[in-house]
């Protein structure tokens, strides 16, 4: 027990609730750094676990791949557009603007990087939650 008088003991909070903007916020760090991983390799996939049926009835977990689909495109003038995705739509940036531009592939990781750090910093909380409003469904008052 004396071992124990170290450490500082506390209850437990009841509230402790997951702040949704911290999930949000981690989901998309989570797919930008997939766009860095496939920036740096081409052959990047995202590796999945996925329970499968076997001959004999039982269950077994399998890593299948999962390809990840590139933010950036590329235009004949030897110009590049990196966008931000948040699940199928893409963020606008600045009012009326959804795109990065960058002329040379190597400023590619760096861009993500600097995306990156904007979205810690909670940068992009407004545009996250601007795009989920969007969807929502008005409800139909009963007649």
């Amino acid at each position: 027990m004396s071992t124990l008088k170290a450490l500082n003991f506390v209850a437990l909070p009841k509230n402790i609730k997951n702040d949704p903007t911290i999930a949000k916020r981690s989901k998309l760090l989570a797919q930008l750094e997939q766009q860095k991983a496939l920036a740096l390799d081409p052959l990047y996939v995202h590796p999945r676990q996925r329970w499968v049926k076997t001959d004999d009835g039982g269950k077994q977990l399998i890593n299948v791949p999962k390809r990840v689909k590139r933010w950036w495109r590329d235009d004949g003038a030897g110009t590049s557009y990196f966008v931000v995705r948040y699940g199928s739509r893409v963020l606008e940036l600045d009012k009326g603007k959804s795109a990065i531009v960058f002329t040379k592939p190597e400023h590619l990781v760096s861009i993500i990087d600097t995306v990156i750090a904007a979205v810690k910093a909670g940068d992009f909380d407004k545009a996250i939650a601007s795009i989920e409003r969007v969807g929502q469904r008005i409800p139909r008052k009963a007649a």
